[in-house]
């Protein structure tokens, strides 16, 4: 008798063990999912127009890292220029790592939209619209991602936290564009 309850005891905590394992199994297959983990890409790219007609920026922002330290003293750089009524607001930001290393923040002439306008024509920035891949697990402050709004509604945006997939002389030229923008202005670097 004490064979056959303990045969009954033994047979129903092992039942409930594999009904308890076979849940959380479930459970981790519909919370969990292959991007989600560390390196998982999540690529949500799309087939956008790869040429703009307007010729109007409203708002330009971009951020590149760079291969080497610049002469500035940062890897990572951000810019970003936005159209009020009589100019433009332009901002700056440079990063080490995680350190702030450049912070500006000043008024350019409108013309300057024109200008990066330019740029985007001559680098054909249109054609990477649509990028949109994030890879878990990397560190802030890598790769690309670029936005321009233009009056029509048009925009192009890419975004890739892994690699720089604008082309390295259109990062320079752009980075050295706002660099003139900030001279011109008289803005001062403030760590």
């Amino acid at each position: 008798m004490k064979k056959v309850i303990f045969l009954a005891v033994g047979l129903a905590l092992i039942l409930a063990l594999l009904t308890s394992c076979a849940g959380k199994e479930v459970i981790k297959k519909d919370v969990i999912k292959k991007e989600d983990m560390p390196g998982g890409l999540r690529d949500r790219s799309w087939d956008a127009p790869k040429t703009i007609q307007s010729k109007e920026i409203l708002r330009f922002e971009c951020e590149f890292s760079f291969n080497e330290r610049q002469e500035e003293g940062y890897f990572y750089f951000i810019a970003e220029i936005e159209a009020g009524e009589q100019t433009a607001l332009c901002r700056m930001t440079g990063y080490d790592g995680f350190t702030e290393t450049l912070a500006l923040e000043f008024e350019a002439p409108l013309d300057a939209l024109k200008d990066l306008q330019a740029l985007a024509e001559q680098h054909q920035l249109a054609g990477y619209n649509g990028i949109d891949r994030h890879t878990n697990g990397l560190p802030d402050r890598y790769g690309s991602r670029l936005l321009v709004d233009y009056a029509s509604g048009e925009r192009i945006y890419a975004y890739d936290n892994s690699m720089r997939f604008i082309d390295h002389r259109a990062q320079r030229a752009i980075h050295d564009r706002f660099w003139e923008l900030a001279s011109e202005s008289g803005a001062l670097i403030s760590p």
